[in-house]
């Protein structure tokens, strides 16, 4: 029932995958210009469908485990160099900043990341692997708390404005502070795409909310988003931690990996401008026209950035590819069974893996050491 050295290996290629999947998922909250609403659009009511896991497994309350896409079993030949595993991630970013044109936004806000992967057996080119959001969509795979973006709007329009629609706007926001401050809420734009082990794809919108904008003001829309292509890099500080189930007679093969301190950094991404903003909406391309002007947007590649600083956790399951259980295995039940008898009390012993020995370990695969 011991994992070999090959599936800890491919285990802890996914954590770090993990990882980057979830630092992506935080540009996609925050890496803007930040939300307004108390409630965070990432945030949605449908259960994962079992309790809140305990012990190990506390992190991962909003994994799929209940999706059909996370049970895809079949018969296996133990031994190839195959996939064979159920996953759930939860990342949590700290800290970081984003520039998109000439907005540079310190990420102050804690952004909590969740999703699910699942390889099936004997799947040689298990990556790019299938990203799985939450049972309540692609929009519960992140939550979040508001920023502020640090200029103010009279900034933002270049106030004063020859414009008399824009004039308007800024002579209303210079008389009441509350209207001069302008939040951003990002939104994903369907599912995370291309989940590599160190690269990913995320198209996001930013909505910029402010009651003199109208509702339906942002940078990049469903058919025309932000796409980013971030890259996950170890820092100096960067530790990896692996945890077994504490009870491995009953749950074997099952395994917690946490990335603690590393970024994911992507300057390649381009910003469109602006579109919809103002009490017109559509209607009000002067406005759209005054806050590219003050912006730099549309800003080509280059011009823009993301650092992004978290920990991120992945709890797996491979056992269909363990040669003592009768094949095939559902890699996703045997990793919710553990998930249902997880309690606050259980023990179990963290290995701490070095950056050096984790390169080691993952090969040509392995972390850029600093980021």
């Amino acid at each position: 029932m011991k994992p070999s050295s090959r599936r800890i290996r491919r285990a802890l290629w996914l954590s770090a995958a993990a990882a980057a999947a979830a630092a992506l998922i935080v540009p996609a909250a925050t890496s803007s210009v930040a939300a307004q609403s108390a409630s965070p659009s990432g945030t949605n009511s449908t259960a994962p469908g079992y309790p809140p896991p305990k012990g190990i497994y506390a992190p991962f309350t909003n994994c799929p485990l209940k999706d059909p896409l996370m049970h895809e079993v079949m018969a296996t030949g133990i031994g190839s160099d195959g996939g064979g595993l159920a996953a759930c991630v939860a990342g949590n970013a700290t800290g970081g900043s984003i520039v998109i044109g000439t907005i540079n936004t310190p990420v102050v806000q804690r952004v909590n990341v969740q999703f699910g992967i699942y390889i099936p057996p004997e799947d040689v080119n298990f990556f790019p692997s299938p990203a799985v959001a939450p049972l309540a969509g692609p929009s519960a795979i992140l939550s979040t708390k508001p920023d502020l973006i640090p200029e103010s709007l009279t900034t933002a329009l270049g106030c004063p404005s020859s414009n008399a629609t824009v004039e308007n706007i800024c002579q209303q926001a210079a008389a009441n502070p509350a209207d001069n401050q302008v939040f951003a809420l990002a939104q994903q734009v369907g599912n995370l795409r291309d989940f590599g082990l160190f690269t990913w794809t995320q198209a996001v919108k930013f909505q910029l909310i402010n009651p003199l904008l109208g509702s339906s003001c942002s940078i990049g829309t469903d058919a025309f988003p932000v796409v980013l292509h971030p890259q996950l890099m170890g820092t100096p500080g960067t530790t990896i931690t692996v945890a077994n189930d504490p009870v491995p007679t009953v749950h074997p093969d099952t395994t917690v990996l946490t990335l603690n301190d590393v970024n994911a950094v992507d300057t390649t991404f381009s910003a469109p401008g602006v579109t919809g903003c103002g009490p017109g909406g559509a209607k009000n391309i002067f406005v759209d026209e005054a806050l590219d002007t003050s912006s730099g947007l549309p800003a080509a590649s280059g011009v823009n950035s993301l650092t992004l600083n978290g920990s991120f956790a992945l709890a797996v399951n491979f056992t269909s590819e363990d040669s003592s259980f009768t094949q095939p295995q559902d890699d996703a039940s045997n990793l919710l069974a553990a998930f249902k008898a997880s309690t606050n009390g259980e023990h179990s012993v963290k290995h701490f893996i070095s950056m050096s020995q984790a390169q080691n370990l993952l090969g040509p695969h392995g972390f850029s050491p600093q980021g």
